[in-house]
C-alpha cells in the first residue's frame, strides 16, 4: 500500500483532544483590547455577550474535559511551590514587580528592534517632527567635496568582500526561503551570519573616514564609542516614552553639530500639520512595560570634554523596510538629542539653541541616513514650533544577488553586483560635517 500525503496528514481533532484532556490546558477568556485612540474620540462600545443575555439566551462555554477555567489574577494568588534550599539548580528568576525598577503605571518602551510599521509618519507623529526628504543642503554641499579615488574603491571592495567571504567564522545560517521557489529545500549553509557582516562593514567604513584625518586635522576630535547605550525619554500626550538599549557605534566630537535648518525653516514649522493616524494612535508599536527607569543617560559623563553628540550607527540583521527602520532611527535620534538637551539646559521646553544629530542604520548592504534638529521639547501637544527631521533612505552600496540552484549555471551561484561608491560619498559628507576646514563650503 502506498503512503500518500492524506494519509500522513495530522488530524487536528486528534490534537484538539490530547489538549483539552490529557494535558489538562487552561485557556481564559482575556477582556478585549480597546485602543485609546477610540476611547479618547468618544466612539461607544457595546459587549456582545450582554447582548445575548438581553435577547433572552444563555451563553456558556462547552468544557468536554471538565477543565476548570482560572481567572489570571486568582492564579497569581496561588501558593508557588519554593525548593526547601538555596541551591542554583532550583534558581526561580523573580517576578517583575519585584524588581528595583518596577513603576504601577506602564510607560512605552522603544528599542532598536522595533519596528514601526508606518515607518517615517509615524514616527514625526511621535516626535513632532517635519520631515524633509533627502539631506539637509549644508550636508549636500559636503557631498560634492569628498572626492573617491582608485585607492578609496579599492579599500571598500576589499571591506566587502572581509564582511562576506573573508572573515573565518563558519556558523550555521537560518533556513533560506526563497518566494520564486516556495518548496524548494536549500541545503544547511554554514558562513558569516548577517548582523556581523554589518558589524565588519560598519566597522571598516568607520575607519576610511577617520583615515582622512590627514587632509583634515581637525578630524582626529572624533571619538568612537562601541556598543554605546541610551537611556532616554521623552512625553508623548502626557505618557512617558522610554528610548533604550545598545547601538552599534556611537561618534561623539568636542564642538556641537552646526544646525540643519535656519531661523527660517523652524518659524515655518509651527503651521506645519503633523500626520494623524486615526483610529491609531504612534505609540501602538512601542512595548509597554512595568520595569524603567525615567532617566537621561547617555552612557557617558556629562562634563566630558568630548561629550557632544555627533552621529549614531545602528546595524540590523532583520527584513524590516527601510521605512520601518528610518521611523525607528528618527526616535534613536529624539532619544538622545533630548538626553543632551537636559543635561546642556536642563528641565526647559524652549531651548536656547537647537540641538542636533545624526544616525546612519546599515544592514550588510543598505544606508539610510537621518538629521536631527531638536527645536523643542514640548513633544506632548502638536502645536507650535516643530523639531525638523531629513531623511535619506534606501542607499545600496552593491547588490548581493543569491544564487537560484534550480536555474541553469549562469545564476546558480551567488555574486556580488552594482558597486556604487557614492554611497560612501554621504557617510563621509556626515562625517565630515561639523569639520573646521569645511566652515567657507557650509
Amino acid at each position: 500500500m502506498k503512503w500518500t500525503a492524506v494519509l500522513c496528514k495530522r488530524s487536528l481533532a486528534f490534537g484538539w483532544r490530547s489538549a483539552w484532556g490529557s494535558k489538562k490546558l487552561q485557556y481564559p477568556d482575556y477582556p478585549p483590547r480597546i485602543p485609546k485612540a477610540l476611547i479618547d474620540k468618544g466612539v461607544e462600545f457595546v459587549d456582545p455577550q450582554e447582548v445575548v443575555t438581553r435577547a433572552g439566551c444563555t451563553v456558556s462555554m462547552c468544557d468536554p474535559s471538565g477543565v476548570e477555567f482560572v481567572d489570571p489574577q486568582k492564579e497569581e494568588e496561588r501558593e508557588v511551590w519554593r525548593p526547601p534550599v538555596n541551591d542554583s539548580r532550583f534558581y526561580v528568576p523573580p517576578k517583575k514587580q519585584e524588581l528595583w525598577n518596577y513603576n504601577e503605571e506602564p510607560a512605552f518602551v522603544c528599542t532598536p528592534r522595533i519596528c514601526i510599521h508606518q515607518g517615517v509618519k509615524q514616527a514625526a507623529s511621535l516626535a513632532k517632527a517635519q520631515v524633509f526628504e533627502g539631506l539637509p543642503p549644508s550636508v549636500n554641499r559636503l557631498v560634492d567635496t569628498v572626492d573617491i579615488d582608485e585607492t578609496i574603491e579599492l579599500v571598500l571592495q576589499r571591506s566587502i568582500m572581509q564582511a562576506q567571504y573573508w572573515n573565518p567564522t563558519k556558523e550555521k545560517l537560518p533556513k533560506r526561503i526563497d518566494p520564486r521557489k516556495p518548496g524548494w529545500k536549500f541545503q544547511a549553509k554554514y558562513g558569516i551570519p548577517a548582523k556581523l557582516q554589518a558589524g565588519i562593514l560598519a566597522r571598516n567604513l568607520l575607519r576610511l573616514c577617520q583615515s582622512q584625518v590627514t587632509a583634515y586635522p581637525s578630524l582626529a576630535e572624533r571619538r568612537h564609542i562601541h556598543s554605546p547605550y541610551i537611556n532616554s525619554h521623552f512625553l508623548y500626550r502626557d505618557e512617558p516614552v522610554v528610548v533604550r538599549g545598545l547601538g552599534e557605534w556611537l561618534i561623539t566630537s568636542n564642538q556641537p553639530l552646526p544646525r540643519f535648518g535656519d531661523e527660517d525653516t523652524v518659524d515655518a514649522s509651527v503651521n506645519h500639520a503633523l500626520p494623524d493616524l486615526y483610529p491609531l494612535l504612534p505609540t501602538i508599536d512601542l512595548i509597554q512595560d512595568h520595569n524603567y527607569t525615567l532617566e537621561h543617560n547617555l552612557g557617558m559623563k556629562t562634563d566630558w570634554s568630548h561629550g557632544q553628540l555627533h552621529t549614531l550607527l545602528l546595524t540590523d540583521a532583520n527584513h524590516y523596510k527601510t521605512d520601518h527602520r528610518l521611523g525607528r532611527d528618527i526616535l534613536f535620534c529624539l532619544g538622545h538629542a533630548v538626553a543632551q538637551a537636559r543635561h546642556k539646559y536642563g528641565d526647559v521646553t524652549t531651548l536656547p539653541e537647537p540641538v542636533c544629530v545624526q544616525s546612519v542604520s546599515m544592514d550588510h548592504q543598505t544606508l539610510n541616513f537621518v538629521c536631527f534638529q531638536l527645536n523643542t521639547l514640548a513633544t506632548d501637544t502638536d502645536n507650535g514650533v516643530k523639531n525638523l527631521v531629513w531623511v535619506d533612505g534606501g542607499n545600496n552600496l552593491y547588490h548581493k544577488i543569491l544564487g537560484q540552484p534550480w536555474m541553469p549555471k549562469a545564476i546558480r551561484f551567488e555574486r556580488l553586483e552594482d558597486f556604487n561608491p557614492t554611497v560612501f560619498q554621504k557617510l563621509m559628507a556626515l562625517y565630515l560635517n561639523g569639520a573646521s576646514e569645511l566652515k567657507s563650503v557650509r
